[in-house]
């Protein structure tokens, strides 16, 4: 067991359409592998990966007889105006609010998109979610002649502030890119000046570097351009896949390593405390839900069955009934 415990917080899966490369079973065998102790899957605007995910978890470990990998539900959300976020739900109910935003979200967008706004953002209560801010890839603004992204970087996490007060961290992304200590040193200031804790951030889109080759065509596939055009567009090396904790301490301050786990620490919520119930506003005041199905039903045999109900209808509906209410 490392003497750290280290937290991948910025992963995307291959339901992350044409971004991720490498599925949520195959991210999970790679993060016990490389001894994470824990992964948020954080696919775009969504909660499609984290089901088999959450499958994976449980078979790496059936029957608890080691330390068990933390699975933490996420999403990853980038604003209209270009704000990047990773949303991470704490609670059961901070899972209900990240749910409804990625509902309200895509409902105001054509199928297979999203749309979400500065006002949008505020409007839905995500109290119990934690946010991680992503700032602008490529340099830093210190090493570019005009400022960069400086104003609208200290603009967005104002925003971020007022939305997720004491809620949020600055995502550092290191990825060997030859300006690590600038970018560090640049994220570092802001965090200082906004009072905001920074952590280590892998922005992970495929579990092994081997993917790279794909993960480039299908950046070319979604920006429409043959690959040898794509320049800029993609990273120019293959660091956002797991890479091992060595390699993560050579890159990264162990006290931004140390902070994911903090992180970590603070969500709370597994899909195994997920069952069905019936909505609360379908059920009158005086029922319960299996009172007022039995009730409903009855109604509908009667108008199906006038001229009374087949013995062998009563029968089925009386054992589904009773397994419902048994099951709640």
């Amino acid at each position: 067991m490392s003497a750290f415990q280290y937290a991948e917080l910025h992963c995307l899966s291959n339901y992350s359409f044409l971004r991720g490369a490498s599925f949520p079973e195959e991210l999970v065998k790679q993060a016990r592998q490389s001894a994470y102790s824990a992964l948020a899957i954080t696919d775009e605007c969504s909660l499609a990966g984290v089901v088999r995910a959450h499958v994976a978890v449980k078979k790496t470990d059936p029957e608890n007889t080691g330390t068990p990998l933390q699975l933490i539900i996420g999403s990853e959300f980038i604003c209209e105006d270009g704000l990047h976020l990773i949303l991470l739900a704490t609670s059961r109910k901070g899972y209900g609010q990240l749910s409804h935003l990625i509902t309200e979200a895509r409902r105001g967008a054509v199928k297979g998109s999203y749309q979400l706004s500065r006002t949008l953002l505020k409007t839905v209560v995500t109290t119990e979610c934690l946010a991680l801010w992503v700032p602008p890839a490529g340099l830093p603004p210190v090493l570019r002649r005009d400022g960069g992204d400086e104003q609208e970087s200290r603009e967005q996490l104002l925003f971020i502030q007022e939305v997720f007060p004491e809620r949020i961290w600055i995502a550092v992304e290191l990825r060997a890119q030859g300006y690590e200590q600038e970018r560090l040193s640049w994220l570092r200031d802001l965090g200082s000046l906004y009072g905001i804790p920074l952590c280590a951030s892998g922005g992970v889109m495929m579990h092994k570097a081997e993917r790279r080759l794909l993960c480039d065509t299908m950046t070319a596939i979604r920006l429409g351009r043959p690959l040898a055009e794509l320049g800029f567009s993609i990273p120019c090396n293959g660091q956002q896949h797991m890479r091992s904790l060595q390699q993560l301490r050579r890159l990264f301050p162990e006290e931004l390593l140390k902070e994911t786990w903090r992180i970590a620490e603070r969500c709370h919520f597994s899909l195994a405390e997920l069952r069905y119930e019936y909505p609360h506003e379908l059920v009158p005041q005086g029922y319960t839900a299996s009172v007022w199905l039995r009730q409903l039903t009855e109604k509908g045999m009667q108008e199906r069955w006038p001229q009374g109900i087949p013995s062998t209808v009563r029968q089925l509906v009386d054992r589904e009934l009773g397994l419902i209410g048994e099951l709640r």
